[in-house]
């Protein structure tokens, strides 16, 4: 599962703020034309050249221009165009690998593992590096400057230190947590400090006109050092919850029975499905699944693209919207049993809803098989039900028929009342189970799953339940649009 990324609303930003790199053209006869522009905007513009030479973060093209002769108004106010572009970009690499590293340091800080603990510390050293790197990509003071790059450099160079201990079977010791412990607040206050930064760029904030005075501390990096709390903001989820993005192998091990013609995939998406206005064909896919491809509408105006399996029969994603923009009329107990329901109708074996969110009028349900009483994460189906129109407007089986197969699960080696003891005192334990968990390497690896609160914040332990080593620990982060495990 990918660690973190940036909210929907600013992946629109990094989106809006990538397009502005166009390539650079010969318009010559167009700038040698006379321009007038008030005295302001001139002396604006003139700082603006001044910054695209000297932070040198556009590259040599751009760089060149910057000091060519000639350069007109609408010139500098291209280049101001880009730099703003470059700060964007930087600032938000910036967010990511901070968000990260403090994610990943909690981790260490939960884990009693040193191979996982290993891990962690090595990714949150990375996280350093490319922080300091876009950091240092900023228009920010001097001082500033340095203060930010001591702090990552700090931050890089222990935790790699503690990996290289870690490396040669040490273990950590009670300062070493400590001082870990004081890092990982430090993390979270710098977080906050961006998030909230974050939501003022999302407003029309603009680093280039904040950054103009080059001599005293300007307005950039005073809004970068006032700013003292925020609520964390993440990615919007469309699916998520425990391995969502299961590891898969390349063979296809699911799919069972012989081709089914069109006309019997037709009839069954009519069972599957009420109300059908129109469905109409649309093609093959031809692949490592070999489907039959239809679009079907509602009477409510739902419209929906479908995918089923030529082998088998078997629906493998649906996608698409409902056209229903009314009241909720299900509640999520209702659509918790239309989604096994219509896994179970699709060919999911003994299905388990392993995790389930709503936003607004959707309901998200993650649902696995289980073989004698183990959840086999790797095989995972993903529904999405419209609370409105009642209907199922998201599913994704690919990792089910991908993976899911009889497995010689071996017997646990370590107890499950030893690997309960091994999560720290001040989480408390939800809930557990034993899992098959999709980890690296294209590993399955039998754990024990604990589903732990502490404080206020939610975690999932998945210690091996053979060496009683933790595999992995993701924590829930709550956001508007939904619960994200990272």
């Amino acid at each position: 599962m990918t660690e973190q990324k940036i909210s929907k609303k600013e992946s629109k930003n990094q989106e809006k703020v990538q397009n502005n790199f166009p390539n650079v053209k010969n318009n010559d006869k167009k700038e040698n034309k006379k321009q007038n522009k008030p005295a302001s905007a001139k002396a604006k513009n003139g700082v603006i050249i001044g910054l695209a030479i000297a932070t040198g973060v556009l590259g040599a093209s751009t760089i060149g221009l910057a000091i060519s002769t000639g350069i007109t108004a609408d010139k500098a106010e291209d280049y101001g165009n880009r730099l703003e572009a470059v700060y964007q970009k930087s600032f938000y690499d910036l967010v990511d690998n901070v968000n990260n590293a403090e994610i990943k340091l909690s981790k260490v800080l939960a884990s009693s593992t040193s191979s996982f603990q290993k891990k962690m510390l090595t990714e949150v050293a990375d996280n350093a590096s490319n922080a300091q790197v876009s950091f240092s990509s900023l228009p920010l003071t001097q001082s500033s400057l340095n203060d930010a790059s001591g702090l990552l450099n700090q931050l890089g160079g222990y935790t790699k230190t503690l990996t290289e201990k870690l490396a040669k079977g040490e273990n950590l010791t009670n300062e070493e947590i400590e001082t870990l412990d004081k890092l990982h607040s430090v993390l979270v206050e710098i977080k906050a400090h961006l998030n909230k930064l974050s939501i003022k760029m999302r407003e029309g904030y603009n680093i280039l006109d904040n950054s103009l005075n080059v001599d005293t501390d300007n307005n950039f990096t005073l809004d970068l050092s006032k700013i003292k709390t925020v609520d964390v903001e993440y990615p919007t989820m469309i699916y998520d919850g425990p391995f969502s993005d299961s590891v898969t192998n390349v063979a296809v091990k699911g799919l069972k029975g012989s081709k089914v013609s069109k006309d019997a995939v037709k009839e069954k998406i009519t069972k599957l499905f009420k109300n059908i206005i129109s469905l109409d064909f649309e093609q093959d896919t031809i692949g490592r699944f070999e489907t039959y491809n239809y679009r079907l509408r509602t009477s409510d105006n739902t419209l929906l693209y479908v995918q089923v399996t030529q082998i088998g029969g078997h629906m493998l994603t649906v996608s698409g919207a409902s056209g229903n923009d009314g009241q909720v009329t299900m509640d999520m107990a209702d659509a918790q049993t239309l989604a096994v329901d219509f896994a179970k109708a699709n060919g999911i074996e003994n299905p388990l809803v392993v995790w389930t969110d709503q936003v607004d009028s959707q309901g998200y349900f993650n649902i696995a098989p289980t073989q004698n009483g183990v959840v086999l994460y790797p095989d995972l189906v993903k529904v999405k039900v419209d609370l409105n129109s009642r209907t199922v407007v998201g599913y994704d089986s690919t990792s089910y028929f991908t993976n899911h197969t009889s497995r010689n699960i071996e017997k646990a080696s370590y107890s499950q009342d030893s690997a309960r003891v091994k999560v720290p005192e001040s989480f408390v334990i939800q809930s557990e189970r034993v899992v098959l968990a999709p980890l690296d390497y294209n590993r399955e690896v039998l754990c024990y799953e604990f589903a732990c609160m502490n404080d206020d914040n939610e975690y999932y332990f998945y210690i091996n339940a053979k060496t009683g080593d933790d595999e992995n620990i993701l924590r829930v982060i709550k956001t508007e649009q939904g619960n994200k495990l990272l």
